[in-house]
């Protein structure tokens, strides 16, 4: 008797750990993933750049093209907060890349809601505009 009591005690334990994770989970379903950009307000990124964001633990960072970036996030629901945003400071000659930098950055910094669709995320400013991202590896 006391042995199966003890099982059940070790199920129950296990039981709540796993519900527990799921809900953490849930909570945040960008945590642990890494995005690449396929489009920046609806233009591709300039040749031979490649712009990221990860997300883990209440962080962001990633390359923004010619900087590394990073800052603080928070998800409830569909909404999204990035704050706290700074870069590094090279800067890069090639045509295009301080301009598209500038622009993925300030963008980030004001998307305010974001969908995980058909294997992509979207981030979407208040004006509609989007950051389009493919899965990172």
């Amino acid at each position: 008797m006391k042995r199966s009591r003890r099982y059940l005690l070790i199920l129950s334990g296990l039981l709540l750990l796993a519900l527990l994770a799921c809900r953490r989970a849930s909570a945040d379903p960008l945590a642990g993933t890494l995005w690449v950009v396929t489009s920046c307000l609806g233009q591709e990124p300039v040749l031979g750049t490649t712009l990221t964001v990860s997300f883990s633990d209440g962080q962001v960072r990633g390359s923004s093209g010619c900087n590394t970036y990073f800052g603080s996030y928070r998800v409830s629901g569909s909404r999204i907060d990035v704050e706290q945003l700074a870069s590094t400071k090279m800067a890069c000659q090639e045509p295009g890349v301080m301009q598209q930098e500038g622009a993925f950055l300030a963008s980030l910094r004001e998307v305010y809601t974001y969908r995980l669709e058909e294997g992509r995320l979207e981030l979407v400013r208040p004006d509609g505009q989007t950051l389009v991202f493919k899965p990172g590896e």
